[in-house]
């Protein structure tokens, strides 16, 4: 096969921000996806006419902010040709509901600030620090990426020179910072409640990830017009233009090495493809995987195996007819909560009678291109974080896309799926009687598309170990083997771009000049 420059394997947004920058170096990159479908988590589905989203619902940072364009709209214009079109979601981005209250979490950050002082009023102090402790902590996040992006003896320097606010912030949970800023328990429930947003339960995630991921939403949040699906169609037009590909349903089935340097990949149908560099969007884990026992000493990366995977989630897909946003749909982001518990996971989906969370979106409202035609037809997506042991059973399957699922796997989705449309029916009234359509997904269902290990949606775990770990950097003791994606960055779509991104001035340091 012809020569490349470079090959990603998956085809991410981490995997394709880190092809496009290359791009614009004029590297030709070869891009694999093991699935039929382009995207990663970004990708959609379409059934029975409606089109789904699979993990994108919305991205702080990715418009104009004052007049000028946002962290994540900077990187969209830089790497694409004509940047990707967004749509503001409004005021309101996030609306939290306990029994007996509701918050709206709205932008600008002074809006959102008086808001909380104005139902706390006792806690005005608290809230005060909470807002500089993010400050703070966002700060110690981005000295810790930097230091992963450096060499390792100039990182070792910086993170000793910042080791006070590193683990003052990284090294200590979500609740242990919120519980010293704030005395009232409700409070404390509501600033922790988006923790999904992260895939970090509050008693485990760093306080750092949380700071990060918030602080994206204080100026607004957006959604992709057309579906997230354009992220892969915009990025591809930079990575063909400079003469590279991008092949789904092409699975690497090896990473080759040979005196510790890249020579390319193999993949599963056994044809060898040669590349001086090699980046890979599969996560740590599955990478390792994908090194020849032979050729390379795993200790480097021990460490970093030792990090759990983040949690699961199953996922609940509607199709509606009517009027849905005069019957309780917006544009917002709804999380339902059964009670005022932020910190549990649904550990036994098949046998307990409700999610203690529900993640409530619905983009067909925040998509302005979307046509609902004579019918009114729009769609719902639900969130449910999972245990992954609960599907343990079935991880095996998650491994071999295209044959029969086992009857007893099916009969837990289906069992699944009732229990969550019940739910909605509950919280959602009005709405329930123009449901149309159904259908769900699992932790085995993205084990099977995106090969991500027992179904994660965001790749490790946020806790504080993972963000402290010196094996999670781009750059790997193997020559020209670099890592890309969440799991060197944050969790998240701007995570997962960043990511890319880290990777790709790795690979390439004449990449910052672009990027400055």
């Amino acid at each position: 096969m012809s020569h490349w420059d470079v090959i990603v394997i998956g085809s991410g947004i981490g995997g394709l921000a880190a092809a496009a920058a290359l791009a614009k170096e004029n590297k030709r990159v070869l891009v694999f996806e093991r699935h039929r479908q382009l995207g990663g988590l970004t990708q959609v589905f379409e059934r029975h006419g409606y089109r789904f989203n699979v993990g994108v619902h919305y991205i702080g940072g990715a418009g104009d902010i004052e007049g000028e364009p946002g962290p994540a709209k900077k990187i969209f214009d830089t790497l694409t040709p004509a940047g990707i079109p967004m749509a503001s979601m409004g005021r309101v981005y996030d609306r939290v509901h306990f029994p007996g209250f509701v918050f709206d979490f709205e932008r600008p950050a002074q809006r959102l600030v008086a808001s909380l002082k104005a139902h706390f009023p006792q806690e005005s102090a608290g809230i005060d620090r909470y807002f500089e402790s993010m400050r703070d902590a966002r700060k110690a996040l981005e000295a810790v990426f930097a230091a992963h992006s450096m060499p390792q003896i100039v990182a070792r320097g910086l993170m000793w020179w910042k080791d006070e606010e590193i683990e003052r912030w990284v090294g200590r949970t979500i609740a242990e910072v919120i519980g010293e800023c704030v005395g009232d328990p409700k409070l404390r429930a509501l600033l922790a409640a988006q923790w999904g947003d992260h895939g970090g339960r509050p008693s485990e995630a760093s306080f750092a990830v949380h700071a990060v991921t918030m602080s994206s939403y204080l100026d607004g949040a957006w959604y992709p017009v057309g579906g997230s699906g354009v992220f892969a169609t915009e990025f591809a037009r930079t990575i063909t233009a400079a003469g590279g590909e991008l092949r789904a349903g092409a699975e690497v089935a090896q990473v080759r090495v040979e005196d510790r340097r890249v020579l390319g990949v193999t993949l599963a149908d056994g044809v060898h493809v040669d590349a001086p560099c090699v980046i890979s969007d599969a996560g740590i884990r599955n990478t390792i995987r994908l090194l020849p026992s032979e050729e390379v000493s795993y200790d480097w990366a021990q460490d970093a195996l030792a990090v759990e995977p983040s949690v699961g989630y199953v996922g609940l897909y509607l199709g509606l007819e009517g009027d849905v946003a005069g019957n309780g749909a917006s544009t917002a982001n709804d999380w339902i909560y059964e009670d005022w518990n932020v910190d549990s996971l649904w550990s036994d989906p098949a046998g307990a009678p409700d999610a203690p969370m529900l993640f409530v979106s619905f983009p067909s409202l925040k998509d302005p291109s979307h046509d609902p035609g004579p019918k009114h037809r729009h769609t719902c997506e639900i969130v449910s974080f999972v245990d992954p042991d609960a599907f343990k059973a079935w991880e095996h399957e998650g491994m071999h896309r295209g044959e029969p699922r086992e009857a007893a796997y099916l009969e837990v989705k289906e069992r699944i799926e009732h229990k969550l449309l019940a739910q909605f029916s509950r919280h959602y009234p009005r709405l329930a009687p123009m449901v149309n359509f159904v259908t769900s997904s699992t932790p085995v269902s993205v084990a099977t598309y995106t090969g991500a290990e027992h179904g994660a949606m965001y790749g490790l775990s946020t806790s504080p170990d993972r963000f402290l770990n010196d094996a999670l950097r781009p750059r790997t003791p193997i020559g020209g083997l670099f890592l890309a994606g969440q799991d060197v960055c944050c969790p998240g779509v701007t995570g997962a771009l960043m990511g890319g991104l880290m990777a790709a001035v790795s690979a390439d340091p004449g990449l910052l000049r672009l990027l400055r």
